[in-house]
């Protein structure tokens, strides 16, 4: 008997403390200044940012980038984009596809150690996905 991943699902309460875990695992131990896991079409599921900023607005233009660099991958002979990069001023964002439904953005500043959680990237992105 193959059982459906959707009958499978957590209850609500108990898939936000678990991602709620994932992302402060990944902030920590990348000593990130946030972590974002958002919708691709601009909906925000969780946050765990340092700083007060519009995430609505965020997320959306976050989704919208996302779209417009594999679009261009698409456009380059189909090549996939990994990630997206954009230094500001002293942070980096950095953007990732999880899946069709999904990405991730992450808040770094010099302090961090991004290479850490370039590691176990494809860890954090398949516990995520399961979550949603």
């Amino acid at each position: 008997m193959k059982l459906n991943m959707d009958e499978l699902e957590l209850p609500k309460t108990e898939k936000v403390k678990k991602l709620t875990q994932i992302m402060n695992q990944i902030k920590d131990k990348g000593n990130l200044l946030g972590v974002l896991f958002a919708y691709r079409d601009g909906g925000l599921i969780a946050e765990n940012f340092k700083e007060e900023i519009d995430f609505d607005n965020f997320t959306s233009m976050c989704a919208s980038v996302l779209e417009s660099a594999l679009s261009l991958g698409r456009t380059m002979g189909d090549r996939k984009a990994a990630k997206i990069i954009a230094e500001l001023g002293t942070q980096t964002i950095v953007i990732t596809e999880c899946d069709e439904k999904t990405f991730l953005v992450f808040n770094l500043d010099y302090q961090s150690n991004f290479n850490v959680i370039l590691e176990k990237m494809e860890d954090y992105i398949r516990k995520l996905i399961f979550l949603y």
